[in-house]
């Protein structure tokens, strides 16, 4: 399973969250949907996982301790 472009300008899709000023719960909520779908994706691999990025990577995978330097 190849997983390309997780860079911190694409996930979370900025669209897709609403701006935290307008309602912070619900930006909370929409990170939490951003960052569940990409565990699914990643969950899905069955026998190796890549992910990519360019630049800076997702503030989903430094989290996690996945793109350390």
């Amino acid at each position: 399973m190849v997983v390309i472009g997780v860079h911190d300008e694409a996930l979370p899709f900025p669209r897709a969250l609403t701006p935290v000023e307008i309602d912070a719960v619900q930006h909370e909520t929409d990170l939490m949907s951003e960052r569940c779908l990409l565990f699914v994706s990643c969950t899905r691999a069955r026998d190796g996982l890549y992910v990519s990025w360019h630049g800076e990577p997702s503030p989903f995978l430094t989290e996690a301790g996945a793109a350390a330097g």
